[in-house]
């Protein structure tokens, strides 16, 4: 098996929860807004599970979002500010769960892992949180799915914020060019807080810095019927390179760009103002 190549310490309380979730997890999926550690998180987890001897499998928001980017789906649901349309986020929600039960059922085995990249925030993935009565909905809150939080603190927290504002301008990743803006940052980050005052989470009002405890409270509240736990994010990595660089054979998953179209024609057939309306009300769970 080969070694692992990241940067977490193996005394680190991060890697030992990576490492113990992945160990236990069929389908591992990491959460949270811009700017919070995901792609690094995900990154260090394929390097733990190829050390663990497993087949790892990624479907990521940002580039299953990428299917739906055609030129004539964009020419009626554009992005705004850099954010994606709510339709296409309703799109990308309706195809996802079925392509997760589709996975468990071509990969029985215990050495295939799926690694998930779900923001939640402002609807985005925000599927796989509510409970439905579909087939997948078991996996989902078996005990062999787990979500993670990414905790960063509020240095580290910065420090991200200031490196994505460079990836932007001078990209090492085709990637990286995708990375949402600062202003759609701030913008999610005050979704959350939104979110926290609907869900009568407590919090200094006044207040609209980044708060660790607040964040995870806010997923933690999102998730409450799922297996959710933080890592923390305490140190500062320098000179990492993209976190979105990796060598392997990890299979991507993705909707196809004809079932793109089919997805978005199922959004307008219920009402593209429904799609607004659960983008806008993101955060209530059933």
């Amino acid at each position: 098996m080969p070694e692992y190549r990241g940067v977490l310490s193996p005394e680190a309380p991060a890697y030992r929860i990576l490492d113990a979730v992945l160990r236990e997890s069929r389908i591992v999926v990491t959460c949270g807004i811009p700017g919070a550690g995901k792609s690094l998180m995900i990154r260090e987890q394929v390097f733990i599970a190829r050390s663990q001897g497993r087949r790892v499998h990624r479907l990521q928001w940002d580039v299953a979002r990428q299917a739906f980017e055609q030129p004539a789906i964009l020419a009626r649901y554009p992005e705004i500010g850099g954010s994606t349309h709510p339709a296409i986020r309703r799109a990308a929600g309706l195809w996802l769960r079925d392509a997760l039960f589709r996975w468990c059922e071509d990969n029985v085995s215990d050495e295939h892992l799926l690694l998930v990249e779900a923001p939640l925030v402002g609807g985005r993935f925000i599927e796989l949180a509510r409970v439905e009565q579909d087939a997948v909905e078991p996996v989902l809150a078996s005990t062999s799915t787990r979500f993670l939080v990414p905790q960063p603190s509020r240095e580290v927290r910065a420090a991200i914020e200031a490196a994505r504002a460079g990836e932007i301008e001078k990209p090492r990743h085709a990637r990286d060019a995708a990375n949402a803006v600062p202003a759609l940052v701030e913008e999610l980050w005050k979704a959350v807080l939104e979110a926290a005052d609907v869900l009568a989470i407590p919090r200094d009002a006044r207040d609209h810095a980044y708060s660790p405890d607040l964040y995870f409270e806010v997923y933690r509240r999102l998730l409450r019927h799922r297996h959710v736990q933080a890592v923390p994010v305490t140190e500062v990595f320098r000179n990492l390179g993209s976190p979105h660089s990796l060598e392997g054979e990890e299979t991507e998953i993705a909707p196809a760009a004809n079932v793109a179209w089919q997805l978005i024609q199922a959004v307008e057939a219920k009402g593209i103002e429904n799609a607004i309306r659960s983008a806008e009300h993101w955060f209530m769970i059933d």
